[in-house]
């Protein structure tokens, strides 16, 4: 790949970003400056994360360096950027994780997979849900119709139609029983059964009563609920903090 400068004066390299010329083709400019970095000769190319970026030339994708050089090569349907040494990448419709180096470290085996979360990634293989490692390691097996990323060390899952929580081992710790549930935050989950929306602690006890139509997850104390035709905030014992008629 053409590069068009070199290191900055300090010995490092200037603040970059991408760009695309009147011909159609992305390069990288120095921000500050505006000065042309790597010429333009990609088809698509994403910001630099961890030293290199994800390009595309011809339907594929790789990834450089900020001299503009190919670090990987351009193998890949689809890439993403890099984050804490991996990144996802498709191939033939099928997904995993690689490193820096180019190596697979998850396959690229699974018909879908979600980013790591507390070390776990959710993968999909035969039309089933499980978790993997940042190895690579499957560390619960798929089986599971649907999933969500793990956090506060939980996970919620799916079952046919019934929603519950695992751990990290893939012990089933509060029951499938739930029409629908947002994962845990703050110590407390927002559930669906029989047509309404409640909240749950850790313990699968009753934290709020299931008393409205939508609720979402709680953040620094507070979470958005609807009842009838009214949305508002709620905090941690349920009181109405703020409220507003739905138009």
């Amino acid at each position: 790949m053409k590069n068009s400068s070199k290191f900055n004066s300090l010995g490092g390299f200037p603040d970059l970003e991408s760009f695309k010329d009147e011909s159609g083709k992305y390069g990288y400019r120095e921000k500050k400056t505006q000065k042309i970095f790597i010429a333009p000769q990609f088809d698509a190319a994403y910001s630099f994360h961890e030293g290199i970026a994800a390009v595309k030339v011809d339907h594929k994708y790789g990834y450089i360096d900020r001299h503009g050089l190919i670090v990987i090569k351009l193998d890949y349907d689809w890439a993403s950027s890099f984050h804490n040494g991996l990144a996802m990448v498709e191939r033939n419709n099928r997904y995993g994780y690689i490193n820096q180096e180019g190596k697979e470290i998850v396959p690229i085996i699974y018909e879908h997979i979600d980013d790591f979360h507390e070390g776990l990634a959710p993968v999909k293989l035969n039309d089933k849900w499980g978790y993997v490692d940042c190895s690579g390691k499957v560390v619960i097996p798929p089986r599971y119709d649907d999933s969500w990323c793990f956090n506060e060390s939980l996970a919620a899952v799916r079952v046919d139609e019934k929603w519950g929580f695992i751990d990290k081992t893939g012990h089933l710790l509060i029951p499938l029983q739930y029409d629908y549930a947002w994962n845990f935050k703050e110590d407390v989950a927002a559930v669906k059964q029989n047509g309404k929306w409640g909240f749950i602690d850790k313990a699968g006890q009753e934290f709020l009563p299931f008393l409205y139509d939508e609720a979402d997850s709680f953040s620094k104390g507070f979470a958005e609920v609807k009842m009838d035709t009214l949305w508002g905030v709620i905090d941690k014992t349920g009181t109405w903090v703020k409220n507003e008629n739905c138009i």
